[in-house]
């Protein structure tokens, strides 16, 4: 316990250094105070509730301060329909489940303040372009936070899920997730073209996952990887071939032999053996094989979706609590002792997808009003191959993960900049470098604008 108060005086202190350099901008502070939920849950509810209060309220005021919700189009106008309806089910299935305030409050925060900052980010770049582009060295500050934090969690508390940098006290599933959007934030602002440096920083971001123990990132950052630097471009340069197609092996090559649970010596360093892996990732996922079936239904993350898909489709017909859920106390208020894993289906808490949440929680009716909403986010993006793998990533992520970027306030703060600042590259013509143009472009002048 000791150690663990070391760290998070440490984590103190990286707050007031950065608060104290931002101290003149709102909008900024806002966007700290989400990266360091982790700080205000270590300190108790006496903290904790105070603190997801005040950042409602700060949203709340933040966003009728800039005017954040006049001149929208239509893009963003459903976006705003689409969290209406989001709200009223949300806020409906926990009324009539019984749901107490503080939970509701609570879980309902996690929506609302990245939802304002969003249009927020967007006023400011119609007012200010150089404004918003600011942002970008914020968030770049607060990932370098992360790993700073994650070297000194390896000195105290050493090697274990929880806590992820500032940003988690319980639960180590954002590292998984810090990586992979470090790495998008960095491809746009590289525009594509990365140095060594740049590299080394990805690796860094790497480190985040790998002291919580994180298996899927050795896995889904390797994909994402390997679709912003080869599906997204659709001019491919030779030398980019050479330069950067090792390191994708070379990721998972690494994250097998650093991570116990997918090497067969069960150690940090263990051999790699591929067969071990894809073994392990399919009985983890969708259980042990039967004599009748590859899948055992509720086993792991791939079958407890499948049992869902399975449970929508079938002939039975749905009960009430299947259409609105059974309440927020079901998923929020449990751990994995306490959670009801034989009501569900599932073998365990840990199988309890993104979607699996929200059908327990909101029922079928909040699970597709939730996939509307993605839907409604990933309709903002403008550039079709970004869209496309960053569509990609948040299903991965709501069907066979957590449903973290929906779920973690800092982790769908950076999620919705990353989507402005990705369409303002485009519409400057910033994407030049990586993706060729038209044989009418080629003749104009493409120079950006100044920001």
């Amino acid at each position: 316990m000791q150690r663990e108060a070391i760290y998070w005086y440490i984590v103190l202190l990286t707050f007031l250094y950065i608060i104290f350099k931002n101290k003149n901008n709102t909008i900024k502070i806002l966007i700290i105070l989400c990266f360091y939920s982790g700080l205000a849950s270590f300190y108790g509810k006496g903290i904790e509730n105070p603190y997801k209060i005040i950042v409602v309220l700060l949203s709340l005021y933040i966003l009728q301060k800039n005017n954040g919700l006049s001149g929208l189009n239509k893009r963003e106008s459903f976006l705003l329909f689409v969290f209406v309806i989001f709200s009223v089910s949300f806020l409906y299935s926990a009324i009539i489940n019984g749901d107490y305030f503080k939970l509701v409050f609570s879980q309902y925060g996690k929506y609302i303040t990245p939802i304002c900052l969003f249009f927020v980010f967007k006023r400011i770049l119609i007012k200010s372009p150089g404004t918003f582009i600011n942002f970008r060295k914020l968030f770049f500050s607060l990932l370098t936070i992360q790993v700073f934090l994650t070297a000194v969690k390896i000195l105290t508390v050493g090697l274990k899920e929880s806590p992820v940098g500032s940003m988690a006290y319980i639960g180590g599933g954002a590292a998984t997730m810090v990586p992979v959007l470090g790495f998008i934030l960095m491809w746009l602002y590289k525009q594509g073209d990365f140095k060594r440096k740049d590299w080394y920083y990805i690796f860094l971001l790497i480190f985040v996952g790998f002291a919580s123990l994180k298996r899927a990132i050795w896995f889904i950052l390797p994909t994402i990887v390997i679709l912003f630097l080869y599906y997204i471009p659709k001019r491919l340069k030779i030398s980019n071939l050479i330069n950067y197609i090792p390191l994708i092996p070379l990721i998972f090559y690494a994250g097998v032999r650093l991570n116990p649970t997918l090497n067969k010596e069960g150690k940090l360093g263990g051999s790699f053996d591929l067969q071990y892996v894809l073994d392990y990732v399919k009985i983890y996922s969708f259980g042990e094989a039967t004599g009748t079936s590859n899948i055992q239904l509720g086993t792991g993350r791939g079958g407890a979706t499948l049992l869902l898909v399975g449970k929508l489709f079938n002939k039975q017909p749905l009960s009430f609590s299947d259409y609105w859920g059974s309440g927020l106390q079901e998923v929020y208020t449990t751990d994995y002792e306490q959670f009801n894993d034989e009501k569900y289906g599932v073998n365990s808490k840990g199988a309890v997808t993104g979607v699996f949440q929200s059908y327990i929680s909101s029922g079928f009716v909040g699970v597709l009003i939730t996939i509307l909403l993605i839907i409604s986010i990933l309709g903002l993006i403008k550039e079709t191959r970004i869209r496309t793998t960053i569509a990609l990533l948040m299903f991965w992520d709501y069907f066979f993960y957590s449903g973290l970027i929906l779920r973690t306030q800092s982790l769908f703060v950076l999620f919705f900049f990353i989507i402005i600042y990705s369409n303002l590259q485009y519409e400057q013509k910033l994407y030049r470098k990586y993706i060729s143009l038209k044989p009418d472009d080629k003749n104009r002048n493409l120079q950006p604008q100044a920001v």
